[in-house]
């Protein structure tokens, strides 16, 4: 049988006939989809792809595309259905099963994700994304008995920081530089920047007199950590010299949280139906001058809105504890804790620095009317209650192991740990038999509404915190509910956050600077009934006399700082770390 001819050994009458030969109907299909896609007009990308299944039914990549569109706006029912469909045509190919399992986690069926990365690990143990999304289901379920191989691993394997997520990689790998690194190929990979039209003109000739025009971004108006800390921030805004326009790309029902930020604001837009870089055209049309991304790499985060620049000044704020490596992105809100001099380098932003801590808090906050007692919560009512209240996906074997140290060292003592499905209260529980401590020592807390949640936090003693990545709202719900939090900065943003928000409650007892020292700090709080009366005492007192909880003194300096960031770009300066005197 005579051997296909290559195509460098046709004649060049021939490649012109073949570069010249019409292409398939799906092949015109999937490119008018992917040229959607990437502008990120999702519902214009799902019709051609629609289009093309109608001829090539069978077409697994088909299916798998019509998933991704479907990811891209949070329905995941429907992405997972159609990548079951890729995987059925398909079923052995790693993307598919991987994809998969992603989908699951996005669903937090966690236990159902494990076998996909499982298969996958049998077929390619070697492939770095996979090793990652297999170590978050271990912290995700604290199923640790792999998991230290599993990290070591994957720090081999994972050369190229594309192979994982950043926002993923925050909870367990401590290394700012290797975040940066992942940022940036992730920004570069994902956006393909050389393909967006850089719109950096912006005509201010009619802004002389007018009110600053600040634009949110963010999916996360409603019952969300981010909203907890800032549903005041938008009432705090001084209204005679800053305008505020909310856009929101949530597609949430009405809500507590979302009346309160439209009302505050001036122009409420809901953009989610748009594209990306129609909702930086509207955002231009607006005239915005200053545009603020609240979500980073969090869940469903939307970066290409800031490549096609929003705004002539940028800042990415509060919802992502990291660099977004964003050459459009031209200021991260944060502070001398957070992030000292030496840790510039790890920003692709200039620092924007708030005085005391980089993290707005709503001083209005109801105080609970009732505490319940112990008993309700399943606590002893003698002995020291030590409070594990971080997602369990930053909890790792090296704080655990000092946790059940301290249980150990503390009789009666418990650990009041964050519960979640029963495959992780299954794993904590044998995690804790394992380290010689009774599972009955371990009591469960369950998920609640936000108000329940808050009221029962004074019954915990002390709040033991994560070190890759710290408790955030976490830690300044429970400073103002009165429990002194022990923290260990770290080196990247993450690792530091707590060590700010008790900085900014005059707490620096409360900081070690070793694992040692943190043990021991709350070894003698728990061994010494009087020292921590006295602290917590300390840490109510300084509540209302500490910037912390100082909203409208934080909306002074946060809105000085807007106005210095505006001021540099009018007087034709680029972006430089900025201060207040």
């Amino acid at each position: 049988m005579n051997k296909p001819l290559r195509k460098n050994q046709l004649s060049k009458s021939a490649r012109r006939k073949m570069a010249a030969a019409p292409p398939s109907p799906v092949d015109v299909f999937k490119a008018e989809a992917a040229k959607a896609f990437v502008e990120g007009d999702y519902p214009r990308a799902r019709q051609f792809i629609t289009q093309a299944l109608t001829l090539a039914p069978e077409d697994a990549l088909l299916h798998a595309e019509l998933a991704s569109n479907f990811m891209q706006e949070a329905k995941y029912d429907l992405a997972l259905r159609h990548l079951m469909g890729a995987l059925k045509r398909e079923p052995t190919n790693p993307k598919w099963l991987s994809g998969i399992g992603t989908i699951l986690m996005l669903m937090d069926r966690y236990e159902d994700a494990v076998g996909f990365f499982e298969a996958v690990y049998q077929l390619d143990p070697e492939n770095a994304m996979n090793v990652s999304r297999l170590v978050q289901l271990q912290m995700d379920l604290c199923k640790w008995e792999v998991y230290e191989d599993q990290k070591n691993k994957l720090r081999i394997l994972d050369n190229d920081p594309a192979n994982g997520d950043p926002f993923t990689t925050l909870l367990y790998v401590d290394d700012p530089a290797f975040q940066k690194k992942r940022a940036v190929t992730k920004m570069k990979k994902q956006l393909r920047l050389a393909d967006f039209k850089q719109r950096n003109a912006f005509d201010r000739t009619a802004t002389a007199g007018r009110r600053i025009r600040i634009g949110y971004f963010s999916n996360d108006f409603f019952n969300h950590a981010t909203m907890l800390l800032m549903a005041q921030h938008f009432e705090l805004h001084d209204s005679d010299r800053f305008e505020v326009f909310i856009y929101d790309y949530s597609n949430q029902p009405t809500n507590a949280y979302l009346q309160r930020v439209v009302k505050a604001a001036d122009h409420y837009k809901p953009v989610h139906a748009m594209k990306d870089e129609d909702v930086a055209e509207l955002a231009r049309d607006d005239q915005l001058d200053i545009a603020i991304d609240l979500k980073g790499y969090t869940k469903g985060a939307r970066p290409a809105i800031f490549a096609f620049r929003a705004a002539p000044v940028q800042i990415s704020y509060l919802g992502y504890p990291g660099t977004t490596g964003l050459p459009t992105m031209d200021y991260f809100v944060a502070d001398a804790v957070t992030v000292p001099k030496e840790g510039r380098r790890h920003f692709s932003e200039k620092i924007m620095y708030m005085p005391d801590c980089y993290q707005v808090n709503d001083n209005s906050r109801p105080r609970p009317e009732q505490t319940p007692t112990r008993a309700d919560m399943g606590l002893p009512q003698d002995g020291v209650v030590f409070c594990a209240f971080n997602n369990h996906n930053k909890v790792s074997p090296a704080e655990f192991d000092i946790w059940m140290d301290l249980l150990k060292q503390v009789d009666g003592s418990v650990l009041w740990f964050l519960a979640g499905a029963e495959p992780l209260r299954v794993n904590i529980r044998k995690e804790a038999e394992a380290r010689g401590v009774s599972a009955e020592r371990i009591v469960f807390a369950d998920r609640c509404s936000t108000p329940d949640h808050i009221a029962r936090l004074p019954l915990a003693d002390i709040f033991l915190d994560t070190f890759a990545c710290n408790a955030h709202t976490t830690a300044s719900e429970l400073m103002w509910s009165g429990v002194p939090v022990v923290t260990m900065p770290g080196q990247q943003f993450a690792a530091r956050v707590a060590a700010s928000i008790v900085s900014a409650v005059n707490c620096p007892e409360l900081i070690a600077q070793s694992v040692d020292e943190y043990r021991d700090i709350a070894l003698r709080l728990a061994q010494n009934p009087s020292e921590l009366a006295a602290l917590r005492a300390k840490i109510t007192q300084n509540i209302p006399q500490t910037p912390l909880y100082d909203s409208e003194g934080y909306m002074k300096n946060f809105e000085a700082l807007l106005e210095l960031a505006i001021e540099r770009y009018d007087n034709g300066l680029k972006p430089d770390h900025l201060h207040l005197d």
